[in-house]
């Protein structure tokens, strides 16, 4: 099936495509409206050696800069506490504090440092930016408690600062727009595979009527009686009956005086429909007196028989008949 083919089908079944479509255009507004936008909130810190790390790192007097002492430990130990954030005692301690959004904790995307950036997604802005700060301060919290539960001094525990403060919250549409999408597509397919399926099934139904059509009359020239679909049966021929004598009584016997039916007849010429009948009758005298020799008279007595006479008649042409043939010399 080719685009034109395509097009044909689009054009031939508007009734479908039209309302579908703008079913899909409805239901995509309707995906995009009622669909809450997602916001997004990003902030990030870093881990910072302890005060007894870093004299010992950078000797002098008042020398005590953290941020000249960034070693390997330190990444571990972010990797760590991000790890702890994620448990399940931690996220439940921050939704006592009111923390309801989304949020996942990360080494910071190509750092070489101990950087960790905590990623808050919400659809309230307001509530979104405090609790991104508050997740902030809970990492802190949560850093020096694991250090003092392990008896660390003070002067030893590790340190955390914050690089980038709660950035403002930004739309995120990606999956607002996949809602939409789905709406709108999964509308346009249907309204596409039901078109289809609607003109396959017309054209097996115009296929069947065409063989039929064609099959039928092949069948009543071959047999005679086949019937087309739609078309009513054609009546019945009637039947020839046998002609009754014409000079026969009720009683079997001949009435004197009119002419005796000796044999009697039809046939049908012309098409089957019998439209040209011919009936053929022949027909002898009655016996009467019969003359004497001579010239003498008459006499009684039954006279010899006479020789018959052959009539045809026709309906169309000769409804009376006509004196066709002479038998028996007359």
């Amino acid at each position: 099936m080719d685009l034109g083919e395509i097009l044909l089908v689009a054009r031939t079944r508007w009734y479908i495509i039209l309302p579908m479509m703008l079913l899909a255009v409805g239901l995509s507004v309707a995906a995009f409206v009622l669909v809450p936008t997602s916001y997004q909130s990003t902030t990030t810190v870093s881990l910072l050696s302890s005060p007894a790390a870093t004299d010992a790192a950078t000797p002098g007097e008042n020398n005590d800069n953290p941020f000249l002492n960034f070693n390997g430990s330190l990444v571990a130990t972010a990797d760590f506490l991000g790890r702890s954030l994620q448990s399940t005692g931690a996220q439940a301690e921050l939704l006592r504090m009111g923390v309801t959004e989304d949020f996942e904790v990360g080494l910071a995307e190509g750092a070489q440092g101990p950087f960790l950036t905590f990623t808050v997604t919400g659809t309230d802005q307001a509530h979104l930016l405090a609790s991104t700060a508050t997740i902030a301060r809970y990492a802190d919290t949560k850093l020096t408690s694991i250090q003092a539960e392990n008896g660390v001094k003070p002067k030893d525990m590790v340190r955390m600062t914050e690089i980038i403060p709660p950035q403002k919250p930004e739309p995120q549409l990606k999956d607002k727009l996949k809602v939409v999408i789905a709406a709108g597509g999964g509308t346009t397919a249907l309204a596409v595979l039901v078109t289809f399926v609607v003109e396959s099934l017309a054209r097996s139904r115009r296929r069947r009527l065409e063989l039929a059509a064609v099959t039928a009359p092949s069948a009543g020239v071959a047999g005679g009686s086949a019937r087309v679909p739609g078309r009513p049966s054609p009546a019945p021929q009637p039947q020839p009956q046998p002609q009754q004598p014409a000079n026969t009584a009720r009683n079997g016997r001949a009435d004197p005086g009119k002419p005796a039916v000796v044999n009697s007849g039809a046939e049908r010429r012309g098409g089957p429909g019998g439209s040209d009948e011919t009936v053929i009758m022949s027909l002898r005298p009655a016996p009467g007196p019969a003359p004497r020799p001579g010239g003498a008279g008459w006499t009684t007595g039954s006279a010899p028989a006479a020789p018959s006479t052959t009539y045809r008649s026709s309906e169309r042409s000769h409804p009376r008949g006509q004196n066709a043939d002479r038998l028996n010399g007359s």
